[in-house]
């Protein structure tokens, strides 16, 4: 390609650039305009006062902090007010001066601080309130963050690139605009990139280019989402202290593995009781749940779908507990085991009360403190460890007594989860039973019929069965159904029993104290610990599978001297508790259901209310409140969970049980919790550590640019540039990746001595000693143009080099 030059302008208009202290255009000297075969010489500007340079140099400050920021519009406000023209003068590609890198990076400082910020309060933890007003502009300010952060990395990338052309190396022509397109993740597969990758640049160059722009591209994209994340607090349980619990109670007491009825009060053999600690106390709960279990479906649909609660409720001394019965939960099994067998569960009485007695100490701490926990919509105490509570399975099936001189042994079922010893002695020789079964070695029909009471009434036998081969079991049961004949119905029913690791949690009115209410869920030692706020996996739920020796971990033998407390008569009825339970039996289920349900239930009722005798012990750590005039617990200290609460005598407590109490409150708060709030954490620290590297970089060496991060300044860049055959075709487009492939240069280049030198694009290969010496300077003006056709490179002595454009498009190899 040819310039005609004789059809050049031979007259050029020269304005003369006005920066501050230059005079205005009328009474600036003449200038002599000249028409030859070079180009123009610039005038340059007339020297300044002291006062004046120091003027412009704070007003260079300032445009820099403005353009950096994006305000370029207030640059020109800046200038047009100290009456600065408008046309251009040469300028500094880059500068070496701290000041002027100082204030260019100020588009860093703004979100970095932000994006620390948001980081450090998360992970330490900071509790807001139950409430919170400015929801919606917090979404709107991490909008303005996230944006404020893709400009911020858009500047880290062009400066990496500018750090390439101020050395005098080649980048791809897919690269130069990459800081424009860090926003679209699009860009991860476009021609654009995938030329940086197949470009004949440096291995190493080309890998710290590639994984500049994707680091980028990928922070683009996710630092706006997790800004949110993190600036936006969340409603979730939180942790507000923590501390141990002594109860003077032994670990062997609270949860035995042989009952016997000599710990039992005699007054216990009638319900009922005004004690609230006999083995049958609240039995009623049980009628409740019959009642409910009947009438929650109208009676056509009681057949078909027949429901029942989850749960009833217990009250112990300072608790409210909840009696958790679960039925027909193995009708999917492929053994034949009975199908309807019940499965109860139930909290510990005397761990409640002392959790409800802690919740109340804690609630009193909240009048001692300026706590924000005083602000919220829920507390919950929360036991995950070292906690243990009564699982029960009753397995029943009906059988027959054929008169006094039935002498057959009698056969008791096999629960579901037995032991495989239990189930290798399985036999149902001579039995109705229509499941697996075991022979009891020594007990006969006929001795059943000897259980006291009226044959109209339904009479329950306890009877304990030997560990060979009913291993497992915790006490045999046979229920003798209502009879006017000889032949005497029967419900056969083994009790299984046991212990099991279950964690507790108590939910209570925020800010008084009161009952509080208990429920648990399974809690499983060999896996991790669950966190003191993680209470949504710690709700109300115990769906059990009894599978020994799995769990429950500690199986529970029961005595018949124990059991039968759990019958006691009823004088105010002139009944027994078995009676009146099977007398609200379910209707559409039959009478081995509700014997299932019941015995399950007066079980782990029973067991439940062991150590109920026992009490929350130690002293109290209490601070005096001038206000109250009162000492109360101390609640900066207890809140902040660094040591426990209560004092007790070491060698006194050498043998109680420890628990240690977590305490959690429902509310907005700033905090790391689960695995998405880690990973955004972790984002907005690559983006904390890239911006920290880029200010380092730009703090010791001091040089920063401005230069070509838009695409009007790269077009004027490249118009200004020298002509080159190796991008032919493509000014209507590009449809291939040759042109993103092809390394490209911004080096200096002069026509002729005497003049500004000038920048421009080479395209192709150029010698490293070429580059080097033809590389762009610091703190040098540059500013005119070349003449059509040649490119001219000047190094910093002085000498000039003249580069004829190449006449090929690619060199060999390179189409």
């Amino acid at each position: 390609m040819k310039f005609d030059e004789k059809a050049r302008v031979e007259e050029a208009e020269i304005a003369s650039i006005q920066w501050y202290g230059i005079p205005p255009p009328h009474e600036a000297p003449a200038l002599t305009l000249l028409s030859t075969t070079s180009w123009d010489s610039m005038v340059k500007p007339l020297p300044l006062a002291p006062k004046a340079t120091r003027i412009q140099t704070c007003a260079e400050y300032l445009s820099g902090t403005l353009r950096s920021l994006g305000l370029n519009v207030f640059v020109y406000l800046l200038q047009h007010f100290l009456g600065i023209g408008i046309d251009e003068i040469p300028k500094k590609a880059f500068r070496r001066d701290r000041v002027m890198a100082f204030c260019r990076a100020m588009i860093h400082v703004l979100p970095f601080i932000v994006a620390l910020g948001e980081v450090t309060i998360n992970w330490r933890g900071y509790y807001i309130g139950a409430n919170i007003d400015a929801l919606n502009y917090l979404q709107f300010t991490a909008k303005l963050h996230e944006m404020a952060m893709q400009s911020s990395l858009a500047v880290i990338v062009f400066a990496y690139m500018r750090h390439v052309v101020f050395n005098g190396d080649a980048l791809p022509v897919g690269a130069m605009l990459s800081g424009l397109h860090l926003t679209q993740i699009s860009y991860l597969w476009s021609m654009e990139l995938w030329g940086v990758a197949l470009s004949s640049i440096p291995f190493r160059r080309k890998l710290s280019v590639m994984s500049i722009i994707v680091v980028a591209v990928l922070l683009a994209s996710t630092v706006g989402p997790s800004s949110a994340i993190l600036m936006i607090p969340n409603l979730n349980y939180w942790p507000a202290g923590s501390t141990q619990i002594w109860m003077n109670i032994t670990a062997a007491d609270l949860w035995p593995s042989k009952l016997d009825g000599s710990v039992v009060p005699e007054y216990c053999s009638q319900a009922p009781d005004t004690s609230n600690v006999c083995p049958s106390s609240e039995w009623h709960a049980l009628s409740d749940y019959l009642s409910l279990a009947n009438g929650i479906l109208p009676p056509s649909f009681q057949g078909p779908y027949s429901m029942s609660p989850y749960s009833i409720q217990l009250t112990g001394q300072g608790s409210q507990r909840q009696l958790i019965i679960q039925h027909h939960i193995y009708e999917n099994q492929s053994a034949p085991y009975d199908l309807a067998a019940a499965q109860a569960t139930t909290q510990q009485g005397a761990v409640a009360d002392a959790l409800s007695a802690t919740s109340s100490l804690w609630a009193v701490a909240l009048q001692s403190s300026d706590s924000p926990f005083f602000d919220q919509r829920d507390v919950v105490q929360s036991i995950v460890a070292d906690n243990y509570q009564p699982y029960t399975l009753a397995s029943c099936g009906a059988d027959v007594i054929r008169g006094s001189t039935d002498d057959r042994p009698v056969a008791f079922p096999i629960p579901p989860g037995s032991s495989p010893e239990m189930l290798s002695a399985a036999d149902v020789t001579d039995s109705l039973l229509q499941m697996l079964a075991i022979l009891h070695p020594t007990l006969t029909r006929e001795e059943i019929l000897d259980t006291p009471g009226s044959k109209s009434d339904y009479r329950l036998r306890w009877v304990e069965l030997p560990t060979r081969p009913f291993h497992g079991s915790a006490i045999g049961a046979v229920i003798l159904q209502p009879t006017t004949n000889d032949t005497q119905g029967i419900l056969v029913c083994n009790v299984a029993a046991g212990w099991g690791s279950s964690s507790m949690n108590m939910s209570s009115s925020p800010a008084v104290s009161g009952t509080g209410v208990a429920s648990s869920s399974i809690y499983d030692p060999d896996r991790t610990l669950p966190q003191a706020n993680d209470y949504s996996q710690r709700i109300a739920e115990s769906v059990v599978t009894f599978g020994y020796p799995l769990f429950p971990q500690r199986p529970v033998s029961i005595s018949e001297s124990w059991a039968r407390y759990l019958n006691p008569t009823i004088p105010t009825m002139n009944t027994t508790v078995i009676n009146a339970l099977m007398g609200n039996k379910m209707a559409l289920r039959g009478d081995a259901t509700s014997a299932n349900i019941i015995l399950a239930g007066l079980v782990a009722n029973a067991l439940s209310r062991t150590g109920l005798g026992s009490q929350l012990q130690g002293e109290l750590r209490t601070i005096f409140n001038p206000t109250l005039n009162a000492s109360l617990p101390d609640g900066e200290y207890w809140f902040a969970g660094t040591g426990d609460v209560f004092t007790v005598d070491p060698l006194a407590s050498e043998d109680w049980v420890k628990l240690r109490v977590d305490t959690s409150v429902e509310g907005y708060a700033f905090g790391i919790d689960g695995i998405a709030a880690k990973l955004t954490a972790a984002v907005l620290l690559i983006y904390c550590a890239l911006v920290l590297a880029h200010l380092l970089y730009a703090a010791i060496s001091g040089i920063s640019s401005t230069s070509w991060d838009s695409v009007t300044e790269f077009l004027v860049l490249a118009v200004n540039s020298a002509p080159s055959m190796r991008v032919r075709n493509t000014c209507a487009g590009i449809q291939h990746m040759g042109v993103f492939r092809l390394p490209v240069r911004v080096l200096t280049s002069k026509a002729t001595d005497g003049e500004e030198d000038h920048l421009g694009l080479v395209f192709g290969a150029v010698d490293e000693a070429t580059a080097k010496r033809c590389r762009v300077q610091e703190n040098r003006d540059y500013g005119t143009m070349l003449r059509d056709g040649e490119d001219v490179l000047r190094d910093e002595r002085g000498s000039t080099c003249r580069c004829r454009v190449p006449t090929t498009f690619f060199p060999d190899g390179e189409r």
